[in-house]
């Protein structure tokens, strides 16, 4: 029971969901960067968003998984990882030059710069060592909307207590499934978390 559950909060919160998750929870803000954007916009911005980080990433994983290059959509081996998370980043770079010349608030910019470098960091560190790509876009979730409230650009911190209860759950999943060990997911997550501080600092 325990392992069909990890398994469903696996495919839930998948890598490439998080570009997804960020931006409904960012529409879902009151704020002046959600109210200056008129609603067809946003569901334009959102298309774009599911599109390029998710449906396009996941089209070519599965042709990989078909082509046997893969073993599962989940890609358990650090050695089926490079190319999936290679093409990944190549999705969030395009998305982020693509969302730059909307002309809207640089804080979408941000999130999904953001992505792009994390999933860059990945791929640089699946190279020698198996990080945990769910606690890298957890965490980076978690760092981008800490950043936002220790900068008072929103006030929501049930938010925040959500975040590391989702964050919580999906740890408990990879380490139930023998995905990986706890220094893998650990380090996962305070690298999205700091790394995405940084970038919401620093821009």
């Amino acid at each position: 029971m325990e392992e069909k559950l990890a398994k469903i909060i696996s495919y839930i919160f998948h890598p490439l969901l998080m570009p997804t998750y960020a931006f409904l929870i960012l529409f879902n803000q009151s704020a002046y960067f959600v109210m200056i954007l008129p609603e067809k916009l946003r569901w334009a911005i959102l298309a774009m968003i599911i599109g390029n980080t998710f449906i396009l990433p996941v089209i070519i994983i599965w042709f990989m998984l078909k082509r046997g290059l893969i073993s599962s959509l989940q890609i358990p081996e650090r050695s089926e990882r490079t190319f999936p998370f290679i093409i990944a980043a190549i999705s969030y770079f395009a998305t982020y030059f693509m969302i730059s010349n909307l002309g809207i608030p640089a804080i979408y910019q941000i999130f999904v710069l953001g992505g792009a470098i994390l999933i860059a960091a990945a791929s640089l560190i699946n190279l020698f060592w198996k990080i945990s790509a769910h606690m890298l876009g957890i965490g980076g979730i978690l760092g981008g909307f800490l950043g936002l409230m220790l900068m008072r650009t929103i006030y929501s911190p049930m938010l925040i207590v959500a975040l590391v209860i989702i964050a919580s759950l999906i740890a408990f999943a990879r380490l139930k499934l023998n995905t990986h060990n706890e220094a893998q997911v650990y380090t996962g997550f305070i690298a999205g978390v700091f790394i995405m501080l940084g970038i919401i600092f620093l821009l």
